[in-house]
C-alpha cells in the first residue's frame, strides 16, 4: 500500500518549525507494512494543495495530510477537500455535536467509522480526543485521503485511534507481501570501515535490503525484509542479522529505538555499578544524555561542568602544573578529570572530557575539534584523543557519543 504525506503550512516551508510530524507518521505507517512514496510540504494556498493532491493520487493509495484545519483565514485544508470532493458536510454547530457524541461512544464509534470509511463516496469525521479539530477522512475512487491537525499530539491521537487501525485492516484484507525494517546500532567504527568489515551485502541479502545510516553516536544498519507473513519476515530478519553480528558484532550495541546511554545504563544497573561525569567542552551534554535514559537515577550519580581551568583544579583535583605544562586540552587533564569525578561521587566509573569545541581557540598543535576523553574504572583507565572537525555543535555531540561508546566497550 503506497502512502504519501502532505504537510501544509508556510511555517514549515520557511523553516520556522521542523517537520517532525512527517517523520513520526512515516515511521508509524512503515512499521505496519505501508510503503511511503513521498513527503511533500505545501504552502497555505488552496490551488497548490489541490495540485499536489492531483499529482500524488496517481502514485498513492493513501494520502495523509497534516495542518490547515484551524479556524483562521490561512487554514485551507477543510475548504479545499470539500470543494475537491464536492461533498456537503454538516454545519459547524452540528459538527461539534457530532464530535461530542462520537467521543462519548468511544471504541464502538471508532470501529463504525472504520467500516464507513471503506464505503465509496463517504466523508467521515474522526474524533479528536485531546483537541477541538476532528480529522477528516474521504474514500473516493480507490484512494483514501485523511486530513489531521498539525498539532503533534492531536495528530498522533487521531493516527493511533483511527488511521493506523484502518490501514492495518486494509493491509490484512489485501494480503500482499509487505516490507518491514529492523535497525542494528553500532558504535566505535566509521561508516567506511564498517562497510569493509561487512563486505558486499549482495552476497547475503537474497532480496532483502541493507542501508548504512551514520549519526553522531555511530552507524545504524537498517535491514529491510519483505514477506507475506510475519513469520517469513522474522525468519529473514534473523538470518540477515546473524550475518551482520558474525562480521561486526563487536561494534553492535543495540537495535531499533534503543539508545547508547540506555544500553550502557542497563549494563551498569545489572552489575550494581554507577558512573559520574566531568565535562568541559560538552558543557553538560553528556550528563543530559545519561539522564535521558529512563531509570538512570539507578546508575548515574551526577556530574560537574568545569569549564575554566580554576574549576578543574578546585572541583576535580587537576594539577595546575599539568595545565601549565600540557594545557587544559590534554591527556593528563582528561585523566585527572575522570579520576576526580569518580572520587567525588564515589562511582564505579568516572568520565572526563576536555577539548577545543570551536569555532575559536584552536592552535597548530591542538586544532578545533581536538578532544581528549578518559574513562576511569575500578582497575584501569582508558584515555583517547579524537579529532572531530571544525563545527562546534557536531564536536560536542560526537564527544558525547564517543564517551558513551568508550564506556560501553568497557562495561558490555
Amino acid at each position: 500500500m503506497n502512502v504519501a504525506l502532505i504537510s501544509i503550512g508556510d511555517e514549515i516551508l520557511i523553516g520556522q518549525i521542523v517537520n517532525r510530524n512527517a517523520a513520526w507518521i512515516a515511521e508509524t505507517v512503515t512499521a505496519i507494512g505501508c510503503h511511503v512514496v513521498e513527503h511533500c510540504v505545501v504552502a497555505d494556498d488552496s490551488q497548490q494543495l489541490m495540485n499536489t493532491i492531483d499529482r500524488l493520487r496517481i502514485t498513492s493509495d493513501v494520502l495523509l495530510l497534516t495542518g490547515g484545519l484551524g479556524p483562521t483565514h490561512d487554514d485551507v485544508t477543510k475548504t479545499v477537500l470539500v470543494e475537491y470532493f464536492q461533498d456537503v458536510l454538516v454545519e459547524s454547530s452540528d459538527w461539534m455535536k457530532h464530535l461530542t457524541w462520537m467521543s462519548q461512544r468511544g471504541r464502538e464509534v471508532t470501529e463504525r467509522n472504520a467500516a464507513q470509511a471503506l464505503t465509496p463516496s463517504t466523508a467521515t469525521l474522526l474524533s479528536n480526543p485531546i483537541g477541538t479539530a476532528p480529522g477528516l477522512l474521504f474514500n473516493r475512487d480507490g484512494i483514501i485521503i485523511v486530513a489531521m491537525p498539525g498539532v503533534p499530539n492531536e495528530m498522533k491521537s487521531i493516527m493511533e485511534s483511527h488511521v493506523v487501525p484502518l490501514l492495518h485492516s486494509k493491509l490484512v484484507v489485501q494480503g500482499n507481501a509487505t516490507t518491514q525494517y529492523y535497525t542494528m546500532l553500532t558504535t566505535g567504527i566509521a561508516e567506511s570501515n564498517l562497510a569493509d568489515l561487512i563486505g558486499d551485502p549482495m552476497m547475503f541479502l537474497s532480496g532483502s535490503t541493507l542501508a548504512f545510516l551514520p549519526n553522531y553516536t555511530g552507524v545504524r544498519l537498517r535491514i529491510g525484509v519483505t514477506g507475506l507473513t510475519q513469520e517469513q519476515r522474522d525468519k529473514e530478519r534473523m538470518r540477515v542479522a546473524s550475518v551482520l553480528r558474525e562480521r561486526a558484532g563487536r561494534f553492535i550495541y543495540g537495535h531499533d529505538d534503543q539508545t547508547l546511554s540506555g544500553v550502557v545504563g542497563h549494563h551498569l544497573a545489572e552489575r550494581g555499578q554507577s558512573v559520574s561525569v566531568a565535562e568541559s567542552c560538552t558543557g553538560g551534554l553528556l550528563g543530559a544524555a545519561c539522564t535521558d535514559a529512563p531509570g538512570s537515577s539507578v546508575w548515574f550519580h551526577g556530574g560537574v561542568i568545569t569549564y575554566s581551568n580554576d574549576s578543574k583544579v578546585r572541583e576535580l583535583g587537576v594539577h595546575q602544573s599539568d595545565i601549565d605544562r600540557c594545557g587544559a586540552v590534554s591527556e593528563e587533564v582528561a585523566r585527572r578529570m575522570a579520576l576526580g569525578v569518580q572520587e567525588k561521587f564515589g562511582t564505579t566509573y568516572g568520565i572526563g572530557i576536555t577539548g577545543v569545541a570551536g569555532p575559536d581557540g584552536g592552535t597548530v598543535d591542538k586544532p578545533v575539534g581536538t578532544v581528549w576523553i578518559s574513562v576511569a574504572g575500578p582497575a584501569e583507565q582508558t584515555t583517547l584523543k579524537y579529532h572531530f572537525g571544525a563545527d562546534r555543535r557536531i564536536n560536542r555531540e560526537r564527544s558525547v557519543g564517543a564517551a558513551l561508546g568508550m564506556l560501553w566497550k568497557i562495561v558490555r
